[in-house]
């Protein structure tokens, strides 16, 4: 099975989709500049520097503004290649914090990264590129318009797939410049590897961009472009599924419904499953009931056994021991493998291995219960996900003396 690959070996690709508004793009990313009678104002810079070198050489004029959308590194790790000219770095208030953090937990990311993307565990490659990252110069909460060479550039920030989001509104072009708030899938509402995101904001904002009537959407940085009807039918069905999964999600949680039964409960609205703006090729809908539940929900689960767990290892031994035979558990494993019930499977399994990790047989079926889960899979994070762990199980056979 493959991982779902989309930042290395990509090229950018260029546009000019409007005259004066120029667009540089990658799978995962892009950024757009604006062209003024008194420079050029740019919004995000790519995800490596690389990427942005090229993209620089093709501005003409001076950069006089740079607007991070927000401070995923896919949108800010490129700075460093545009400020020859000393441009004015706009952000929301927040967004420097959010660097601070990355910095802070750079092990950590580098690890989620891993497998989220199917990329190299290199934090020591991280930390230098996050200290390339140039801080913004000017940051803000709420509106703020700046004017340069004729044209108006209206900034609003909002909380939706993070707390430090600044989307753009250019009357003259009828364009709204939306960062993340639309990647061309189901909204990246709820990653199992990253905080919060917030799902109320998320569809205000989007109401607010429709409010203004855009001719032309880009988004996904500015890597993906909407206009005419397109405009309005993805800004509909964005709202409509985040609205209604929300309120979904809110109606179990007083209902008093376990996390676990409310994935299976909660459904995108029949008219919206096959919208070709909302297919899961990032997230998935199961990963937006988490996070809305995380957001409404303490962590108890109304079990008390749950409170204050002991050890995970520690409890899947005991459980092991009662059992008292791990033949059994492999049975048991391969019985509901066989029913067609590979994710019952996996979680019988992990009594086992979570118990003796270095289990052979244990470790060898796993990797056939992950690859079932993943060969349908099109979502890049759980399918890259049962990738990752495929290959951690591999190597670790590899390491006993089993071709694997």
């Amino acid at each position: 099975m493959k991982p779902i690959q989309v930042i290395s070996g990509q090229e950018v690709v260029f546009s000019d989709p409007l005259p004066d508004v120029h667009v540089a793009s990658l799978p995962i990313a892009g950024c757009a500049w604006i062209d003024t009678a008194d420079g050029v104002v740019l919004v995000d810079t790519l995800i490596s520097y690389r990427a942005a070198v090229q993209t620089a050489e093709r501005i003409k004029g001076p950069i006089k503004y740079i607007i991070y959308t927000h401070g995923h590194l896919d949108h800010v790790s490129g700075s460093a290649a545009f400020i020859k000219d000393n441009p004015v770095i706009i952000a929301n208030q927040y967004l420097p914090d959010r660097l601070d953090n990355y910095k802070m937990l750079c092990r950590h990311r580098s690890r989620i990264s891993a497998q989220q993307f199917n990329m190299p565990d290199t934090p020591d490659k991280m930390r230098e590129n996050l200290e390339k990252i140039v801080y913004p110069t000017q940051t803000f909460l709420g509106d703020m318009t700046i004017q340069l060479g004729g044209k108006k550039f209206e900034l609003h920030t909002a909380r939706a797939e993070t707390d430090d989001v600044c989307w753009i509104w250019v009357p003259e072009i009828r364009s709204a410049f939306i960062g993340d708030l639309i990647i061309g899938s189901f909204p990246n509402i709820g990653n199992p590897w990253k905080p919060t995101r917030f799902a109320l904001d998320w569809a205000k904002t989007l109401e607010k961009v429709r409010a203004l009537n855009p001719e032309y959407l880009f988004c996904n940085g500015a890597g993906i472009l909407y206009q005419g009807r397109q405009v309005q039918e993805a800004l509909d069905d964005h709202i409509e599924v985040i609205r209604n999964l929300h309120d979904q999600v809110v109606d179990c949680i007083n209902r008093d419904m376990h996390i676990t039964e409310m994935i299976h409960t909660v459904k995108i609205p029949e008219h919206l499953k096959n919208s070709p703006y909302l297919p899961s090729a990032y997230s998935r809908p199961e990963f937006f009931v988490y996070n809305v539940h995380r957001w409404y929900h303490g962590y108890f689960d109304g079990n008390p056994a749950n409170i204050l767990p002991r050890p995970e290892k520690e409890m899947k031994t005991a459980l092991l021991e009662l059992i008292g035979d791990t033949d059994r558990v492999l049975r048991k494993t391969r019985d509901l493998m066989q029913e067609g019930k590979a994710q019952l499977a996996l979680q019988v399994l992990d009594i086992l291995i979570g118990a003796e990790p270095e289990n052979i047989e244990g470790r060898k079926l796993r990797i056939e219960l992950l690859e079932i889960l993943g060969k349908e899979d099109i979502c890049l994070m759980s399918r890259n996900s049962w990738v990752y762990f495929i290959e951690q199980d591999k190597t670790f056979l590899r390491s006993k003396g089993i071709d694997v």
